[in-house]
């Protein structure tokens, strides 16, 4: 599937922004993520552990981050989710989302069937950058 989904721009033109709910992961599930498709060289330092929500703003549900990709082609990568107030209680393997941007051909980096918009999409300004232009 490539194409990008049409998402509500707001009157100042601005794209929609991800959620950023931010969460840290426990050591033990650290641990447990280097389990999935490890290779000889992977290590601690391929595990993000300071995490927060990639996915479009959202008033309910669970918020998602990335805990580490997999090496290959389609092999998916190592999620994590949790509620607000908590703190991730798993650790598993998602496909990828396989939607590209149009224009650039930018892949999304989150998972087959998530929520929201697409991270091309998406502003994140955390990231000092906008990945998302609006759309005219």
């Amino acid at each position: 599937m490539t194409g990008s989904t049409a998402l509500p721009v707001s009157a100042d033109r601005r794209p929609p922004a991800i959620c950023g709910e931010r969460t840290s992961l426990p050591d033990e599930l650290a641990a447990k993520s280097l389990a999935f498709g490890g290779g000889s060289d992977v290590g601690r330092g391929d595990v993000q552990t300071d995490l927060r929500c990639t996915l479009q703003v959202h008033a309910t549900g669970d918020h998602f981050a990335l805990v580490r990709d997999l090496e290959g082609i389609d092999t998916g990568s190592v999620w994590t989710r949790w509620i607000r107030g908590h703190r991730p209680a798993d650790v598993f393997v998602l496909s990828d989302c396989n939607a590209s941007q149009d224009r650039t051909n930018e892949p999304c980096c989150e998972f087959t069937d998530h929520p929201g918009g697409h991270t091309f999409d998406i502003a994140d300004p955390w990231n000092g950058s906008t990945s998302a232009e609006p759309r005219r």
